[in-house]
């Protein structure tokens, strides 16, 4: 190649390359964002399947109790499942509510017209992009009872000390993960997507 067409040649590479790497960028970033939101869906999906078990009505921070069986149960406390993307640089925040009747600080509750339909839950700020937010309760459909019912150590004495009741009410995992693509933060883009996976799963006991 004669040294004219060479830096012909090497002028279109500089012009094309910018926009080749960012398309790029852009596939491997989109890929990356599917595969969490895909494994966001799975974890909540089996974290709903975990809480609606008898075991998991005394705590959601706790082992359940099959692990003081006379035969232990290999089952792990429930909101360990929000781990699941710790492999992915993702971390997991779980706090239980001040009040039975209320969500955990980090996020807001506005209540279904439904009753026992999941309602629309808010994160609060600050939010941390890379962190899984952990929201799970229980649409109680008996009398009495709060509705939502949320799990609050400190309201045992009032409302009882399980997290959810016997019947045949619907347990939510609602996960919420607010993830800032890599491309984002290169360009100087302050915005990020907010991936929420719900599951719904009736009590077995």
């Amino acid at each position: 190649m004669r040294p004219n067409k060479l830096g012909q040649a090497l002028l279109e590479f500089a012009l094309i390359a910018p926009a080749l790497f960012l398309l790029i960028g852009a596939t491997v970033d989109l890929g990356r964002g599917m595969l969490i939101y895909t494994m966001l869906q799975g974890t909540s999906r089996d974290m709903a399947r975990q809480s609606v078990l008898a075991y998991y009505s005394g705590s959601n921070t706790l082992p359940p109790i099959c692990t003081t069986l006379a035969t232990p149960c290999s089952l792990k406390p429930l909101i360990n499942g929000a781990n699941a993307l710790s492999a992915l640089g993702m971390s997991a925040v779980y706090q239980d509510s001040t009040g039975i009747s209320s969500p955990p600080t980090y996020g807001t509750f506005v209540a279904n017209v439904t009753p026992l339909r999941q309602g629309k839950i808010t994160l609060q700020p600050p939010i941390n992009a890379g962190t899984v937010y952990v929201f799970i309760y229980e649409l109680d459909a008996a009398p009495g009872n709060p509705n939502p019912r949320w799990s609050c150590p400190t309201c045992a004495a009032a409302n009882g000390a399980a997290v959810r009741t016997s019947g045949h009410q619907w347990v939510v995992v609602d996960l919420k993960l607010q993830w800032k693509p890599v491309l984002n933060t290169l360009l100087g883009i302050p915005s990020a997507v907010t991936f929420d996976s719900q599951s719904v799963e009736r009590l077995e006991f």
